[in-house]
């Protein structure tokens, strides 16, 4: 927007700077200079004797982007920005074509926006917001239901803007904020006036391609960027456990991190270890892909930004109220690094954010969370547009075992999410829970061929799986990334399903893969031949079949010199999986040519020479 759009043209009764007003409903105006907060008042520049400046973070959106919703062009003219111990958020001011405002949300990776509504006439028409509950609370506005999908209570948030607000910007450092969803309608519940009843902000949520937008931040300003503000406390991740840690800029060289005790430098405004041996251990021991590595996925560039490692813990010590309807899972208590994964968290300026999992055995999915939720009958119920259940799969929790890199939110060692998971193997709708927030994602089993062929230039990242064409690669991701919540019908289900079953991944490195082998090396000895013909050798073989599971099961999990896994001790290892099968596969066949012959000679005797031919 140009100067000849200004509707007040004024300079900064502060440090002098020159100052356009855009918007007939601008309350307050921050200075792009002093970063002075002014007030709006009787089309004067007044100031407020505060200052506020926002931190530069990975967002693409500034001050200046436009583009389209709902057909209505609109500029992004200001931004208010709370931050607080969890992380942060922004609302970018939105003015509309025809002068109107909306708000354009930006939390964590997920783009929202909303208009303020109208209050409603019945002043019990909302719960309380202590009444609130992830997970259990399903209220209706609008004679829509809504499950809660993100609650704020911020007793400590500080409050800055740039640009234009069409609202006074907060004081108070409360803050009680919940979003709620269903299906592809949103809104926002505002308590932080202290009212039982909160203002309303309904809207959609928004991929950003979606907006066709113009005059976003390049790669290289997100880069060189991010993390600076003048004057002002800084804050990051701590390189070797991803907690959260803050300093000021030239005065605190170092730092001890609060969560893992590391000793970092600070001098070159970076986080940089003191004393990088323990993080490199843990990368070296838990991490197959390393921070900062370079993906290759079609024809953009992505960066593996952070990484966790989660493993299993029960159900009740993280979400102890479950649902009755969802079917809790029960497990027995394993070692746990046997039950862990680790999910990568893939950055592009273009694309946003992707996760890439990686599970035991060399397999691997994709996984996005939705700007859309499926339809939900209640909290955890989602429904198809046949109003039938998407069928429940599994539910499970998890602890973080270990972070590193960045994350668009802090994360720590212990902290808990529950997981419940429906439709198939193949693709799944999947919820993630915690106290205070909930999502949901879309996941995609990929084999192990597509990762290698995502960072087959980087020579630090050995994928035991043959890169896939540049084509089928493709291919892949596409399908992944068209994949909504709309799309988890029954009909489709069962074609994931079939799919699979008609052209099944192999993967060497299951018990169960071993044991089809097995079972089909020996079918000719157990039924055609020693099970039809001699039932005593029979029952022999299904034994021999009950002993090599067992042994499947177990041995080639173990450390045995030349025979121990390359990758860990705790994966499987085909090598000892193939020395089972072939040793059994061997004494099978040895015992029933033993037997067979033992057999020959007295049925020789007895049919007189006959050859085993029966006579009448």
């Amino acid at each position: 927007m140009n100067s000849s759009s200004y509707l007040l043209h004024s300079t900064c009764p502060s440090c002098g700077a020159e100052i356009g007003i855009h918007s007939a409903t601008a309350v307050t105006a921050v200075c792009g200079y002093c970063h002075s907060v002014l007030l709006i008042n009787q089309n004067k520049l007044v100031q407020s004797g505060r200052h506020s400046a926002v931190l530069n973070d990975l967002s693409p959106l500034q001050i200046g982007t436009s583009g389209v919703w709902q057909g209505k062009p609109f500029t992004l003219i200001g931004r208010m920005q709370v931050n607080y111990d969890a992380g942060s958020w922004n609302e970018w001011h939105a003015l509309m074509h025809d002068g109107s405002s909306a708000w354009l949300s930006e939390a964590n990776d997920r783009f929202v926006f909303t208009r303020l509504q109208p209050a409603l006439p019945d002043l019990r028409a909302l719960p309380e917001f202590s009444n609130l509950k992830i997970g259990n609370t399903f209220f209706k506005y609008q004679k829509r239901g809504y499950a809660v999908a993100d609650i704020r209570n911020i007793q400590r948030g500080q409050y800055a803007a740039e640009g234009e607000l069409p609202i006074s910007l907060p004081q108070s450092e409360t803050a009680q904020v919940v979003d709620c969803r269903n299906g592809t309608s949103f809104i926002t519940l505002d308590y932080s006036d202290g009212k039982s009843q909160p203002q309303v902000f309904a809207g959609k949520g928004v991929a950003l391609e979606s907006l066709h937008l113009q005059n976003t931040r390049t790669p290289e300003q997100i880069r060189t960027h991010s993390g600076y503000v003048k004057g002002s406390t800084k804050r990051g991740k701590c390189p070797n456990c991803g907690g959260e840690i803050r300093w000021v800029s030239g005065i605190a060289d170092y730092v001890v991190c609060q969560y893992c005790r590391s000793h970092l430098d600070m001098s070159e405004e970076t986080a940089q270890l003191h004393a990088t041996g323990e993080m490199r251990q843990h990368q070296e021991h838990y991490l197959t892909i390393k921070i900062g590595s370079r993906a290759r996925i079609g024809n953009e560039r992505w960066w593996v930004l952070g990484a966790m490692v989660l493993y299993d813990v029960p159900v009740n010590k993280v979400m102890p109220d479950v649902p009755l309807y969802i079917q809790v899972a029960e497990r027995a208590e394993t070692d746990i690094e046997t039950l862990g994964w680790t999910e990568y968290l893939l950055y592009s300026p273009k694309k946003g954010f992707l996760w890439l999992l990686e599970l035991e055995n060399n397999r691997w999915a994709l996984a996005s969370t939705l700007d859309d939720w499926p339809t939900l009958n209640r909290p955890l119920e989602p429904i198809d547009f046949r109003k039938d259940k998407v069928p429940f799969l599994y539910d499970y929790a998890a602890h973080v075992l270990y972070a590193v890199g960045a994350f668009y939110w802090q994360v720590a060692p212990g902290d808990s999410m529950y997981y419940v998971d429906y439709g198939c193997e193949q693709r799944k709708l999947s919820t993630t829970l915690t106290q205070n927030e909930q999502s949901w994602s879309v996941v995609s089993s990929i084999p192990a061929s597509l990762v290698a062929a995502w960072f087959k230039d980087n020579k630090n990242i050995s994928i035991k799986a043959k890169p896939l064409s540049a084509d089928k690669a493709v291919k892949i991701v596409h399908e992944h990334q068209r994949l909504k919540a709309k799309d988890f019908t029954i009909g489709n289900i069962r074609k994931w399903r079939l799919q699979a079953f008609i052209k099944p991944d192999i993967d060497v490195r299951t018990v169960e893969f071993w044991m089809v082998l097995f079972i089909i090396l020996n079918l000719p000895i157990f039924i055609f031949i020693g099970g039809l013909d001699d039932n005593d050798f029979g029952i022999t073989s299904l034994i021999f079949h009950f002993i090599t599971y067992g042994l499947l099961v177990k041995i080639p999990y173990w450390t045995w010199g030349i025979f121990e896994s390359t990758d860990s001790a705790k994966k499987y290892n085909p090598y000892l999986a193939a020395l089972i099968v072939i040793i059994f596969t061997w004494c099978n066949y040895a015992i029933y040519v033993s037997d067979k012959e033992a057999g020959t000679s007295t049925d020789s005797h007895y049919y007189g020479g006959s050859g085993g031919r029966w006579h009448k």
